[in-house]
């Protein structure tokens, strides 16, 4: 699956790249926005109690669209990105927040609607992440019979990867254009490295990530 992922992501970058010297509209701009992350936890022995809930957090970085027809074309981005979760107890203990900090280069095809000013737009595609930061709250008291297992940054994984779809709108001002965009994205990647099954630590890790994004671009060219 990585090796895969990784072609698609070189097969989608030279097409860019090739499209972008082309007589094509190309948009380039700046990005930023709020995430609401979440996770998904399973052990495929032991089942999971663990309950999670959402977390916010942040993105921002740069935008590249290129259109290759009236109506289909490439959008790239590379991106900070803030995920995470927060476990809840039962207890009474308070939620175990854990931040996850990305750099995040996501490869979409747009496809888009309108010839004048005004354009909607879906995308969908998969994205490469790397983790730069972790930080954590304190570690509780009492889980009860709860389980838990926080991110271990010296033995879970750093490099991950998934899906990511959205829609949205944007629009071409006479000074520049504005875009709007809400977006979903999975991790096909799992975040924690159980090490051997017999640890109990999940062997199913997921990330979710649900996303809501403005950004202000430039277009050069034309269709």
């Amino acid at each position: 699956m990585k090796k895969a992922l990784v072609v698609l992501y070189l097969l989608l970058g030279l097409g860019l790249l090739q499209h972008a010297t082309a007589q094509r509209k190309t948009y380039l701009g700046v990005k930023g926005g709020y995430n609401l992350s979440t996770a998904y936890f399973f052990h495929s022995f032991f089942g999971s109690d663990i309950v999670t809930g959402f977390e916010g957090g942040f993105q921002g970085g740069i935008i590249a669209m290129n259109y290759l027809r009236n109506h289909i074309g490439l959008q790239a981005e590379l991106l900070y990105t803030q995920k995470g979760w927060k476990q809840k107890f039962n207890n009474g203990e308070p939620d175990f927040i854990t931040e996850l900090n990305y750099m995040e280069l996501p490869l979409l095809v747009n496809i888009h609607t309108g010839k004048n000013q005004l354009h909607l737009f879906a995308n969908a595609g998969c994205f490469l992440e790397y983790l730069i930061e972790v930080k954590q709250s304190a570690l509780p008291s009492d889980t009860g019979s709860q389980d838990f297992y926080p991110f271990d940054e010296t033995r879970d994984h750093k490099l991950g990867y998934g899906f990511r779809g959205g829609a949205g709108a944007f629009y071409d001002f006479d000074f520049g254009t504005l875009l709007f965009e809400s977006s979903v994205s999975y991790s096909l990647s799992d975040m924690m490295d159980p090490i051997t099954l017999d640890t109990g630590i999940p062997n199913t890790s997921k990330n979710i990530v649900i996303g809501f994004s403005v950004a202000y671009m430039f277009s050069f060219g034309g269709l």
